[in-house]
Parts: C-alpha cells; structure tokens; sequence
C-alpha cells in the first residue's frame, strides 16, 4: 500500500524569532511610533494607514473597567444602536473616546490636535496610591 507523500507546511523554514526575510504587509505594520516631537498622526489618516497595509482591523487597544461600567455601555449601545448608528461596540467606543478627545483639545490645547504618544510611551503599571 502506498502512502501519500506528506504536505510542505507554509511554516517549513521560518523561524518565530528572526524576522522573515521578504518584506510583507505585516512588517510594514510593524514600523516603530512616532516621537513625542513630531506632529501628530490624524485619525483618518491612520485608519487609511492600516487599511493600505492590508490589515483589515485597526490595532486594538485594551483597558480595564468596572464590570457594572462594561455592562451599562453594552446597554446603550444595545438600546440605541439603530437611533444612533453604531454598528458595532468599537465604533460606539471610539466615537465616544474620539469626543472626549476633541473636547480636551479644544479646552486645551486651541482644538490642536496634542503631540501623539507611542503605545509604551505612556506610565505602566497601578498608579501610587491605588
């Protein structure tokens, strides 16, 4: 009886720790922040960014809330995602962070966009006193 002939995995020969050796949609992705210096990256501007890079999703961010808080945002936007156009719990989110934000600027800074901060360029850890 013969056996078939064992399949080639795509993965054959690449390794998790060096980085592949022809540039990908992925490596493009992956270019370092900015600096707290340079001017700010717009929103519209990084969506476009994300999507020519051949991502379907934007980078997801992730924070920590009350359970009662998480339950009361999925509330709303169950009850009122037809009236208000959200379609999904992101967008809602976004659009509600993306408010917040253009208050601040405005209050703070003459609705300038602030300087864009990388990702690690932010304190880590339980703030003093909590």
């Amino acid at each position: 009886m013969n056996r078939p002939a064992p399949r080639k995995s795509s993965l054959a020969g690449s390794s998790p720790v060096a980085p592949p050796a022809v540039s990908s949609p992925a490596s493009v992705a992956a270019e370092p922040p900015a600096a707290v210096g340079q001017a700010p990256a717009v929103a519209g501007a990084t969506r476009t960014a994300a999507k020519k890079a051949g991502t379907k999703y934007p980078p997801k961010v992730s924070f920590y809330q009350d359970p009662e808080d998480t339950a009361r945002v999925r509330g709303a936007l169950l009850h009122t995602q037809v009236t208000e156009g959200s379609r999904s719990l992101s967008a809602f989110i976004n659009r509600a962070v993306m408010a917040e934000v253009e208050r601040l600027e405005a209050k703070y800074n003459n609705g300038q966009p602030f300087p864009a901060v990388g990702a690690r360029e932010l304190p880590q850890g339980r703030p003093m006193g909590e």
